[in-house]
């Protein structure tokens, strides 16, 4: 698992790059003294602030339609 204070350098297919951080994905869970949020799964963020999921293999995500960058 990659750590999630480090900076990436995610590559597009065109040849352009952008910075990324790792970002826990975090969702409610019912417990019987009310909500908390669990992680369960990792996000990327840009510089901008702006969140994508990462793709099933966890080292891909889309920013758009067609626009794949890869770790």
């Amino acid at each position: 698992m990659k750590n999630l204070n480090e900076s990436f350098v995610a590559t597009a297919v065109n040849g352009g790059q952008i910075n990324v951080k790792l970002v826990p994905l975090q969702r409610q869970q019912s417990t019987p003294n009310g909500f908390i949020m669990v992680d369960v799964g990792q996000m990327v963020e840009l510089e901008t602030g702006e969140t994508f999921p990462l793709n099933v293999d966890g080292k891909s995500f889309y920013t758009g339609i067609n626009r794949l960058y890869r770790f």
